[in-house]
Formats: C-alpha cells, structure tokens, sequence
C-alpha cells in the first residue's frame, strides 16, 4: 500500500500543480501545451531508450506471448460488451453517435503506459516492466491504430483514415524500434556498455515519477449530466476488463507476476490518447475528457481493492 501512496501522491502532485497554474492565471491553453510537450518528451526520447534496454536485458519469453493474446482478448472483450449495451442505450436515452464512439473506445483503451507502466515498474521491477510493453505494444498499441480508429471513423464527423495509414502509423513509432533493437542487440550477443544500462535505470526511475505528475495535471473537471451515460463504460474499464483479463489469463495458464501485470493494465482508466482521437476523427471529445477523468478518479477507487484481493 505504500506504493500505492506513493503513485496517489505524484498524481496529487500534478493536480496540484494544475491548480496553482490556474490561480496564477497561467492561460488554459498554456497548461495543455505544456503537458502535450512533456508527454511528447517521453514518448518520442525517452521511453525508447527504457524500452530497448526492456528487451536486451530480459529475456523474451512464452509468458509475453501469452500476455499478448491475453490483452488483445481482453480488449476486444470489452469493447463487444460496450457495444452491445450503448446500442440498446443509444436508442433508449437518444445518445448521439458521437458520443457513443468516445464511450465505446474509453472503454475498450486504457493508460497502460503512463499508469500502468510506473504501477507494474514499482511493483515488479524489470520483469513487470518488460510483461508491460507486451500488453501495450503487442497489443493494445496496435488495436489503438487500427480498431479505435475504425470506431471513430464509424461513429464520428471525421475525415477517414485507410488501414494502410494506421500500420504505417505504428511503424513509426519509436518505441517500437526501441523494442526491436534491444531484441536484435540481444540475440546477436552485441555487448553495450555498462554505464548505458545503469543510466537508463535512473532515467526510467526518474521519468515514472514524472509520468504520474502528468497524469495529475492533465485530469480536469466533469461535467455532471453525462455522468449517467458514462457510467456503464466507466465500469466496463475498470472492473468488467479486469474480470476479462483474469479469465483469459487463467486460461492461457498465467500465474503470478504475469497475471498481477494482466490483471493491472486491464484496470488502467481510459487512455489520454482518447482526446486526440476524437478531436480528429469527428466523435465527442468532451466526452473524452470526462471519461479521463471520471475513470482515473474509479481506477484509484479500485485499484487498492484489487491489491488487496489478489495481494500483489
């Protein structure tokens, strides 16, 4: 549970921070610019690094694989069961179809990376690390790109995207590459210095810290009358993808370390990506907002019941 503080902290942190911006009369868009540069620092120049020296240092093993297929089940998983709840409320409660593609994708997409990473990284060290890339770029990342995509195509105002883009997309994310090198490096027996890997180490610790404090400062207020509506996908993210990794994890014969990681990067809230989304592809972006931020407040609800329930 100290950890667990310790992750509430950071966020607090950055909300803190947020409203000490905002009292300081520190422009909206300022505060955003800021964040989307920070979050692009480490995406672009950092997490490849930590990603690389992921797959040179530990080996690649079934378990990835599993977890793999696990959240890429999971994922799926959820988003039918989305879709076939908010098909039957869009007619009921005569929700836009806007808004029912940000509610489908927030609810099938999490923040595996800026939450999940540092939570899987306090608790399990390198191993957890290396178990939480397979969940995000073996699958979360490319169902991002391209099914996510196709739910705001379908349901939004947006220009359209072709499969093609999305693959290329993937492709040119650094990440990927850091992932594939550190692999190459690896099997080739190709030695890097021992002060590289020891620097990263204290980079990646540094940068978990710095994510979380992100996390905080880009959470923002709700508005009350999409509570209701948001409610069932809030839900599904949070406990209903859990119960999904669990079940596919078991099956797939999962235990321990690699089922704690499963079962975590499912309870991840909805992914900050989400906005970006939905601002170029034509679904509700206020909606998107509001599900960051409703689902990260559940996630840190849930979350202490989930380490003590399984006793990570």
């Amino acid at each position: 549970m100290n950890m667990f503080s310790e992750i509430l902290l950071l966020i607090l942190i950055g909300i803190s921070l947020r409203i000490i911006f905002t009292i300081l009369g520190i422009p909206y868009e300022k505060i955003e610019n800021f964040r989307d540069r920070a979050t692009n620092l480490v995406f672009y120049y950092i997490i490849p690094f930590i990603c690389f020296k992921t797959t040179y240092t530990m080996p690649f093993s079934l378990n990835n694989i599993k977890i793999a297929i696990v959240a890429n089940l999971t994922i799926i998983s959820s988003l039918t069961i989305s879709w076939l709840i908010y098909k039957k409320l869009a007619q009921l409660k005569k929700i836009s179809s806007e808004v029912v593609g940000t509610l489908l994708m927030c609810s099938a997409f999490g923040n595996v990376l800026y939450i999940g990473l540092p939570i899987v990284t306090k608790l399990y060290g390198e191993e957890g690390m290396s178990y939480a890339f397979s969940y995000d770029f073996l699958a979360s990342t490319p169902l991002t790109w391209t099914l996510a995509v196709a739910i705001c195509m379908k349901y939004g105002k947006g220009r359209g995207i072709r499969f093609r883009d999305s693959i290329i997309t993937i492709i040119k994310i650094p990440s990927i590459w850091g992932l594939i090198i550190g692999f190459i490096f690896r099997e080739l027996n190709i030695l890097i210095p021992l002060e590289l890997t020891n620097s990263i180490n204290l980079i990646s610790n540094y940068v978990i810290s710095f994510m979380l404090i992100i996390v905080g400062l880009s959470i923002k207020a709700v508005t009350s009358e999409k509570f209701k509506v948001s409610l069932t996908a809030i839900l599904v993210k949070i406990i209903i993808s859990p119960l999904f990794a669990l079940l596919y994890g078991n099956i797939a014969g999962l235990s321990g370390i690699s089922l704690n990681v499963c079962l975590i990067e499912a309870s991840m809230p909805s992914m900050l990506l989400s906005i970006i989304f939905a601002s170029a592809f034509g679904v509700d972006a206020r909606t998107a907002v509001e599900m960051i931020f409703l689902s990260t407040i559940f996630c840190m609800v849930f979350l202490p019941l989930l380490f003590l329930l399984f006793q990570f």
